[in-house]
């Protein structure tokens, strides 16, 4: 059986989706009918599901259902986050859900990877604000940051005589070397799951999640079935690649992802050094073509900045042709990643003025 750490996946850390699938026991997204008309199920951004055609289906009919996701706060969101939050956007935009967003910094902390809850609370806020400015309807979400809305470790509490040492164990497959805020934090992980339920009663919601996530929702569904609960639906989504390559874009790995709160300029820069799929010269390339499947720079216009499918596949099609060069898609990367930065950063400093009115308390 296959372990992936939720607390710790490196960005070499190759990722066998199709493996994980049937180690898991998810089911494929294809399998389920009419999907929602949104790029990241028609592109392959999603690829993996448990029970999402019964939420689908219960939000179709209007009945109750809300939506659950959550970052850590080691630092900025970042691109990599921001597929998975834009997927959140687009069906609460559909079909009107309420969303519960969390902030683990207490993760972050037990983890190691700040140096004190301090940083962490003043990570969790700029990414609160951060979270304001992405666009969710605020009118149907609620944000909460752990050290501040202590009532999920009381939850938390309540649900931790539902589960075993041993079932931790055999789900992440901790050893004795975690500390004891690490063993913990799944039952706290639990009660974020299960906090829609246990404010407006059962009723289905949605995790959208990284597959590195999904140890997490497999404990809660164990203890939604023990507390009365419907056990949460979840869709796991690729990993947005790094710059250079690699499986994942990282916070922890220099170089490897554009924050949110990075200077436009700066972040157009590092445009320039993404990886590719061309050829080693101008000349190779216009005769043979390059790998849109390979590249980076690609893969980023198609997850954020390239709405219309036409238009990216004409845009695979020329690259595929010679027709367009990397230096070419990089700047059209780079302009999109400068213009969305100076925009979004405005909206961001307008939400940190009155971030305090968005948080649960």
């Amino acid at each position: 059986m296959t372990h992936i750490d939720p607390f710790d996946v490196s960005d070499e850390q190759e990722i066998d989706y199709q493996r994980l699938v049937k180690e898991f026991g998810t089911q494929p997204i294809s399998s389920v009918k009419d999907l929602p008309d949104y790029k990241a199920f028609r592109r392959g951004f999603v690829f993996s599901h448990r029970d999402f055609d019964k939420f689908i289906a219960a939000a179709k009919a209007k009945k109750r259902v809300s939506i659950l996701t959550g970052v850590n706060a080691s630092g900025s969101l970042h691109l990599g986050h921001k597929w998975t939050l834009d997927l959140v956007i687009a069906l609460q935009k559909v079909y009107g859900i309420p969303v519960v967003l969390t902030i683990s910094d207490d993760e972050a902390y037990v983890t190691g990877k700040v140096k004190d809850q301090a940083e962490a609370l003043k990570n969790a806020r700029l990414i609160a604000a951060q979270l304001v400015a992405l666009g969710f309807d605020m009118s149907k979400t609620k944000i909460l940051i752990h050290q501040q809305y202590t009532r999920i470790y009381n939850l938390a509490v309540k649900l931790s005589t539902r589960c075993t040492l041993n079932e931790i164990k055999a789900i992440y497959g901790f050893d004795m070397s975690k500390n004891p805020g690490q063993w913990f934090y799944p039952i706290v992980q639990a009660a974020d799951i299960l906090l829609p339920q246990e404010m407006d009663g059962p009723h289905n919601v949605l995790v959208p999640i990284a597959i590195d996530q999904d140890p997490h929702l497999r404990l809660a569904r164990d203890i939604a079935d023990k507390v009365g609960y419907v056990k949460p639906s979840v869709v796991h989504m690729r990993f947005l690649r790094g710059l250079k390559g690699g499986s994942k874009m990282s916070k922890s790995k220099p170089g490897s992802a554009i924050f949110l709160d990075e200077k436009p300029e700066t972040a157009a820069k590092l445009c320039n050094q993404a990886l590719t799929g061309g050829q080693s010269t101008v000349e190779e390339q216009r005769r043979l073509g390059g790998d849109p499947e390979k590249s980076v720079v690609i893969e980023y216009l198609g997850a954020h900045f390239i709405e219309d499918d036409k238009e990216l596949d004409k845009l695979k099609a020329d690259y595929r042709a010679g027709k367009l060069l990397d230096g070419e898609v990089k700047k059209m990367l780079a302009d999109s990643v400068k213009k969305y930065l100076i925009d979004f950063q405005a909206r961001v400093k307008l939400a940190e003025k009155d971030i305090d009115k968005y948080l649960m308390k």
